[in-house]
């Protein structure tokens, strides 16, 4: 027994001693056994999110990040170019070209000055080059997207502590450390909700939802609970042997959850809703809320949408043209808020908006902007990222809160919020991120349906994961 023993000792020291041999011979590699260009690409991925949040002026402002990774991108296609040719991101990329032609048939017909129709059409440009770029760095190695936003959460808090915006400074929840901030927090979660640790993950993004209600930042506060409501235990799967969720992949469970996410948007805004009528926030921001209550959800939240429907009914087809500037849609909307008592000064309104038609909504800025072809695109970007959602919900992989928060936030923002400026990296990431789900999710799910109805069978752990991580 003793020689037994000692055999296998010796035999697996050999096989240790082999194996650093075979690394300190390869003049490629560590001790970690990673390649260096595989560690070359994690640094990247970290310094991507670092800079994402940090610009430069170049004819106009650019992410330092974007001046990374635009240089850098025909190498990478040379290198690895078909992780960004697969199916669903060659009809991305081609609902881009669509959107591109739009833009520059809408500004050839409006005789757009030749600086807004370059700053129009590059966004447009630079959005596909990124996400191609991240997809390329990205796919299926959850380690760089992990690094992206962890680099990012902590770009956008140094932003905001050493260069903040106009906006932060009177805001700095708000407009500066809050999306960091719940960045790590959610990434923190995700790592006991892998463990299955769910009460400590679930109280981490409880937390810091309250924190974005005490400040009313409102929008997180509904992203944040939809993210508990739809990856957490919240409904169990089973009671002993009865079945309390429908099956995974299920029509019935889809529905299921929505209305399990309608049921956190109630929470949230009544969350809201009390805490303004309590008194619980400042008084600047019980203000603001009570005077937006008077108008509604819609005109009093985001009455701009109003507006650009309108210049949408206006010229449907082909848009009003990049950069789109109309004053009496502003005057539309002084007088939309006006007639519901709502206090707004329309000087102070004409020189915030410096005459562009207002929007507040990626769907219809691009509407606005580019005609037809700029919605279509967001609606099955939209789409997309709905599916994406659903699969996370069902599928429940190690980063399902993050995820889940991503994509609700993305979801709100194509309806709600501006194409801003550092959007093109962090959506172009979650873009990634959706078409990796919808390629591997469905296997996943079918290995879940499997389990449940064969009885104690062993499935190899293989098939409850992704494909490996490419070097």
């Amino acid at each position: 027994m003793d020689l037994l023993l000692s055999a296998r000792l010796v035999n697996r020291y050999a096989i240790d001693m082999a194996v650093i041999a075979r690394n300190l011979a390869s003049p490629k590699q560590r001790f970690t056994g990673r390649p260096f260009a595989s560690q070359g690409a994690d640094f990247l991925a970290l310094i991507l999110g670092l800079t994402t949040s940090f610009t430069v002026r170049v004819v106009g402002d650019l992410p330092i990040a974007e001046l990374i990774l635009i240089p850098m991108l025909p190498m990478m296609a040379v290198i690895h170019g078909k992780r960004g040719l697969r199916p669903i991101l060659r009809t991305i990329m081609v609902l881009l070209g669509l959107w591109l032609f739009g833009q520059i048939l809408t500004d050839i017909y409006r005789n757009v000055p030749a600086q807004k129709w370059m700053r129009g059409d590059a966004a447009i440009v630079f959005f596909a080059m990124d996400i191609m770029g991240l997809a390329i760095l990205l796919s299926h190695n959850q380690r760089r997207k992990v690094l992206f936003f962890v680099g990012f959460a902590v770009g956008s808090i140094l932003l905001t502590r050493f260069l903040p915006s106009e906006f932060a400074l009177s805001y700095p929840w708000k407009f500066g450390y809050a999306n960091g901030t719940i960045t790590l927090v959610v990434l923190a979660s995700s790592y006991f909700y892998s463990r299955r640790l769910y009460a400590i993950a679930a109280l981490l993004i409880a937390g810091v939802a309250v924190v974005n209600l005490l400040e009313n930042y409102r929008g997180p506060v509904l992203g944040l609970l939809v993210a508990i409501a739809l990856v957490f235990p919240v409904v169990p799967e089973r009671l002993g042997r009865t079945r309390i969720l429908p099956r995974a992949g299920t029509t019935m469970r889809v529905v299921v959850l929505a209305g399990l996410a309608i049921g956190a948007g109630w929470l949230a805004a009544s969350l809201v809703s009390y805490v303004t009528s309590a008194g619980i926030i400042g008084k600047e921001a019980q203000a603001k809320n009570e005077n937006q209550s008077k108008a509604g959800l819609l005109l009093g939240g985001r009455p701009e949408i109003l507006v650009s429907a309108r210049a949408v009914a206006d010229s449907p087809i082909l848009g009003h043209g990049s950069w789109a500037q109309d004053y009496k849609y502003i005057e539309m909307l002084y007088d939309m808020e006006t007639e519901y008592d709502v206090d707004i000064d329309l000087q102070e309104l004409e020189q915030a908006a410096g005459g562009l038609i207002p929007s507040h909504s990626h769907l219809m800025a691009a509407w606005v902007w580019a005609g037809i072809l700029g919605a279509v695109f967001w609606t099955c970007i939209f789409w997309l990222i709905l599916k994406a959602i659903v699969w996370v919900s069902i599928t429940r992989p190690p980063l399902a809160p993050f995820y889940a928060w991503m994509f609700a936030s993305i979801l709100w923002d194509i309806l709600f919020s501006p194409f801003a400026l550092t959007r093109r990296l962090t959506e172009g990431i979650m873009l990634v991120i959706a078409v990796d789900i919808l390629e591997t999710a469905p296997r996943v799910a079918r290995v879940l349906e499997r389990s449940h109805r064969r009885p104690w069978k062993r499935i190899p752990v293989r098939d409850f994961l992704p494909p490996s991580p490419r070097k």
